[in-house]
């Protein structure tokens, strides 16, 4: 795919590269890593889903480098927007793939995950998400947060920041950088809010606070989101984050008790996006990539699954 005029393969921030790996033909919303090692070569942070694994590569040669060169693939959770290439990487290069204890053997042998994707996106699967090669035993190297880790001279440490997802880590490298798949939720290029990131099965907003409090505590220079790019103003994105994601579970609540069903409760949340990105002023192509990104559809099973599982006392209705 050629690349978009104001979204280039490889953009580099200063020592660690954004690689866009144009999922689903949309450019700026899911994002790969490159960090250059004092050792040599790189390593990636995330690794975009199988179907995007040949504009990873594309990336990696136009930020300057070849995928034979790289050493490890951290990533977040296993998500397939964040670690289904991970095992073809592997495989292809020998590198080590650093992951959450909880979602190694997910990754080791990812039959269940891609059953479980291919219920909710059906016949769109493959096209979407593409193929999840298993990483090798060897090359799994497991974590669980406080963990200090050398990656290629780099000495990079592990918060356990659940709240997504159970298994989700970040990676606080040496320059300050905090690398957050979603948990600091969604930030896209020219996009003036911070997104929710709300899907089933794990969510626990509870737990989320408390990683975004760890994550503060970490005193990141600056954060680097998965959907997408630098947030320079770490410590305040941080602070604003809990209350996003409540108000937007709380629509996602009040849309229940009322009664509603799946079909209304997606109205009312594609509703409350609309009126966001209008008042905030998104372009048209900033708001077809967000709704893209933070779906409306995998934010209320997600919420409703939260409310269900963890707050039934909130609940008014058998819904």
């Amino acid at each position: 795919m050629t690349a978009f005029p104001d979204f280039p393969r490889a953009r580099d921030f200063g020592g660690t590269w954004a690689i866009d790996t144009f999922h689903n033909g949309l450019p700026g919303t899911v994002g790969v890593f490159l960090v250059p090692l004092p050792t040599g070569g790189f390593a990636l942070v995330e690794s975009g889903p199988g179907s995007t694994l040949e504009n990873v590569r594309a990336g990696v040669e136009a930020a300057g480098y070849d995928v034979e060169q790289l050493r490890s693939v951290l990533v977040t959770h296993i998500h397939l927007d964040h670690a289904g290439a991970a095992g073809a990487l592997a495989r292809a290069t020998g590198a080590e793939v650093v992951v959450h204890a909880l979602g190694a053997p997910h990754l080791a042998d990812p039959t269940r995950l891609v059953a479980s994707a291919r219920r909710i996106y059906g016949e769109a699967m493959d096209e979407l998400w593409g193929p999840m090669a298993p990483v090798p035993g060897d090359r799994l190297r497991s974590v669980e947060g406080d963990d200090l880790v050398d990656v290629g001279g780099l000495q990079v440490r592990v918060l356990h920041t659940p709240g997504h997802a159970a298994h989700h880590v970040s990676y606080l490298f040496p320059d300050g950088t905090l690398f957050t798949g979603d948990s600091a939720g969604i930030r896209l290029p020219a996009s003036p809010l911070t997104r929710p990131a709300l899907p089933p099965p794990e969510l626990a907003l509870e737990a989320w606070e408390d990683s975004v409090a760890r994550m503060r505590d970490a005193g990141p220079e600056r954060l680097m989101l998965t959907h997408f790019g630098e947030v320079r103003e770490a410590d305040r994105h941080l602070a604003e984050l809990p209350e996003r994601n409540r108000l937007w579970a709380e629509e996602v609540l009040a849309g229940m008790n009322a009664g509603e069903d799946e079909p209304a409760l997606m109205r009312r949340v594609q509703s409350l996006e609309d009126r966001e990105l209008q008042a905030g002023g998104a372009l048209a192509g900033v708001r077809v990539r967000n709704k893209a990104v933070s779906d409306a559809a995998m934010t209320v099973m997600g919420v409703a699954r939260y409310w269900r599982k963890h707050h039934p006392d909130r609940l008014e209705t058998a819904g």
